[in-house]
């Protein structure tokens, strides 16, 4: 009987334990208006149909980006702020990111270019865009892939 009650509460806890994931990955930070680099440390938690993005500043602890993904509603929640998928994706190589912004129009808009697996992308908004990105580039590739997403995010469907 002990060993029943024993296998019970062992399968329990794997069981529990395969419903939560974390990962930290390293994370590259480039800006548009900057050719500096600023270094983060991505750390995602999953918990049911809610993923917790948290990127640390490498050297400033008080720097933190913190998203959560609810893949129910597909909605993205920053701070007080709510973002909702706006119809418009951007295909990389391999991924496919979603366009995200708020619901009311602003004078300054403020789009989050997001993936599920992949985390944060980009954040585009008035004079504070940046890329977040798992591996090094140049200045040049860091300016391609922002005119590509400044293009992508303003193309006209007709």
């Amino acid at each position: 009987m002990k060993k029943v009650i024993l296998y019970a509460v062992f399968f329990s806890l794997i069981i529990l334990s395969c419903k939560k994931q974390e990962v930290d990955l390293p994370i590259f930070s480039y800006s548009l208006l900057k050719h500096d680099v600023k270094n983060f440390k991505l750390h995602i938690n999953e918990k049911k149909s809610t993923i917790y993005y948290e990127y640390l500043h490498q050297k400033d602890t008080i720097k933190k980006i913190l998203l959560k993904y609810n893949s129910d509603k597909d909605i993205l929640i920053s701070d007080l702020d709510t973002f909702h998928f706006n119809k418009k994706v951007y295909n990389s190589k391999s991924l496919k990111f979603k366009f995200y912004q708020r619901k009311e129009n602003t004078s300054h808009n403020r789009f989050l270019v997001f993936n599920e697996n992949y985390g944060l992308l980009a954040n585009l908004a008035y004079g504070a865009d940046c890329l977040f990105l798992k591996d090094s580039i140049s200045i040049t590739d860091k300016e391609l892939l922002f005119k590509e997403l400044f293009l992508q995010l303003n193309k006209i469907k007709y």
